[in-house]
């Protein structure tokens, strides 16, 4: 009796892999997140405010020329300087605005053809 209920169950679940198997095959399952739902709901931070609030997490990336921080952002604050209403210097010294982690900015000389820059 104790095998025949061990064979029954064995049984049952080949027989249910084989029919999730099957409904994945024929569906496809999407997940929601709600978290993202509750980040739209957050109002939006003056530019002035473009900042980490402490500088735990930040590192000293400088030395490689990066348009993307290490921690995914990609605005930086950089300190440049106007020339008849148009960017004529910008230091290469930039600052993540997410994280404070200090980075190089990249020059066109840094452009390679095929990379995605």
């Amino acid at each position: 009796m104790k095998w025949l209920n061990r064979l029954a169950a064995l049984l049952f679940g080949l027989v249910t892999v084989g029919l999730i198997r099957d409904f994945l095959d024929k569906h496809t399952v999407i997940v929601f997140d709600n978290q993202e739902e509750d980040d739209k709901d957050e109002e939006v931070d003056d530019i002035l405010n473009l900042k980490p609030d402490n500088y735990d997490n930040a590192m000293d990336l400088r030395g490689t020329p990066t348009h993307v921080c290490a921690c995914g952002c990609n605005i930086f604050n950089l300190k440049v300087i106007f020339n008849e209403n148009e960017i004529a210097t910008y230091f290469l010294d930039m600052e993540c605005a997410n994280c404070g982690s200090l980075a190089t900015a990249p020059t066109p000389v840094d452009y390679i053809e095929g990379l995605d820059n």
